[in-house]
């Protein structure tokens, strides 16, 4: 019940933080200092018995991967939206969200709205889990439609863009007399001096998640071997079993294998999430953090005066570098909730100017999918701006057919145990291509 009261007064208190332009994208009045203290001590001196009541039909519940910090925005807004109704956010873990979901909306149990990957979106749009949402998504690119269609058709309206990046330090920067990597291995050297001549740890990251591990490889293999001829054919042939990982693949991993050899990526990383990943980077202890969009607010909210610059993972020819991502969040609506007009009507306000500008406070360096919508990021993405403006950002495992999402986290949990020092490259796509058989065969 505590929970519960917890979750709803921070929407409301954040809504109230978005009126005193706190958060990003605000424009209302000001309350007084002294409205808004009352409010906290009405809160304190708050009986239980009076929010024991707790109204289902009043009440909207949303279901993300991302942690409650990188919703914020997004839940102040729709309060802001809504007065009459409460709304919930609840938080599953990335590595079982999917199970989770899939059990839920199955059973007709899952929350009013859920955020959705593409491929849970065309799987749940096939079973009629979800419901049709083309009438608030006419005015997404085709792009953005595209990612959450099934049968000509919507199910999920889409978030802002989103992709894996490297922060950096700009004042440890230029502490180390170092140029910026055009290179990999120029980014290899530059890790090497760090650690070696300066004592700094060269990168943080969470890999604790073995979806970062997989995208540590996919971002060189998109701007290398997958971006050749050849290696453009490797989705589709993946896909109907045709090929192998450790054919195609595993050929152009010692790129990869050179990042564990120069320990850019180490053991104490898998056993790391997010929020100790960036603690360590904001509080000067490494030079990079690798992360999302939503970890820009996390960095600035740990250090205030950290001085940002971001990069894309080096890749294996100059130039060229790629960063993983895309349209990889949608928000679609539960068929079974007792709530489903209101559910549709919040779906379609989050598929508003406002509502993806609240969505895109809090993932700063994403732009939304509207048509002829731009938001001016901050001056922190300069630096990778060519990269996001072209097609440059892609998700390679979208093109491994209907079962990507799980060949996708098999092999990131099998490059995650090589990390970890708990088995060979070699053994580990064995492993991967063992797994992706019986995931085809299953089919």
């Amino acid at each position: 019940m505590k929970t519960r009261i917890r979750n709803i007064f921070s929407c409301v208190l954040s809504s109230i933080l978005l009126s005193v332009g706190v958060l990003s994208g605000c424009g209302e009045s000001v309350p007084r200092s002294d409205e808004f203290a009352q409010i906290l001590e009405d809160y304190d001196n708050s009986g239980s018995e009076e929010w024991d009541f707790y109204d289902p039909m009043t009440t909207i519940q949303i279901s993300g991967w991302l942690d409650e910090s990188c919703v914020k925005n997004l839940m102040a807004f729709l309060a802001n939206e809504y007065p009459n109704y409460n709304f919930k956010y609840r938080y599953i873990s990335k590595d079982s969200y999917e199970y989770i979901i899939d059990s839920e909306l199955s059973s007709k149990t899952a929350t009013d709205v859920v955020m959705m990957t593409p491929s849970m979106a065309k799987k749940h749009a096939k079973n009629r889990y979800i419901e049709d949402v083309s009438a608030y998504c006419d005015n997404f690119t085709d792009k953005g439609k595209e990612a959450f269609m099934y049968g000509n058709r919507e199910y999920a309206v889409p978030s802002t863009s989103d992709f894996q990046c490297i922060f950096y330090n700009k004042e440890i920067m230029q502490k180390s007399n170092q140029k910026l990597p055009l290179s990999f291995d120029g980014f290899l050297d530059l890790c090497d001096h760090l650690q070696n001549e300066m004592g700094i740890k060269p990168l943080s990251a969470g890999l604790k998640d073995s979806d970062k591990v997989a995208d540590t490889a996919l971002a060189l293999l998109a701007s290398g071997y997958l971006a050749t001829d050849e290696g453009k054919k490797f989705g589709s042939k993946i896909a109907y079993g045709q090929t192998t990982f450790l054919m195609e693949i595993r050929p152009y991993m010692y790129k990869w294998q050179n990042m564990c050899i120069h320990k850019v990526y180490t053991r104490s990383m898998c056993i790391m999430d997010d929020t100790a990943a960036i603690e360590e980077f904001a509080s000067g202890k490494s030079f990079m953090y690798m992360g999302g969009l939503s970890d820009y607010n996390r960095i600035k909210e740990a250090n205030p005066d950290i001085k940002l610059g971001t990069m894309a993972l080096s890749s294996e020819t100059i130039g060229r570098a790629v960063l993983i991502g895309g349209c990889n969040c949608g928000f679609a609506v539960n068929s079974f909730t007792p709530n489903k007009q209101m559910a549709m009507d919040v779906v379609g306000k989050i598929a508003t100017v406002d509502g993806q500008r609240a969505l895109w406070s809090d993932r700063q360096g994403s732009q939304t999918y509207l048509k002829n919508v731009v938001f001016d990021n901050p001056e922190e993405f300069d630096e990778i701006r060519s990269l996001t403006s072209t097609d440059r950002v892609v998700m390679p495992w979208n093109e491994w057919g209907s079962h990507s999402s799980q060949i996708y986290e098999v092999f990131g949990r099998e490059l995650q145990k090589v990390v970890l020092g708990e088995q060979s490259v070699e053994v580990a796509f064995w492993v991967i291509d063992d797994e992706v058989k019986q995931i085809l065969r299953e089919d």
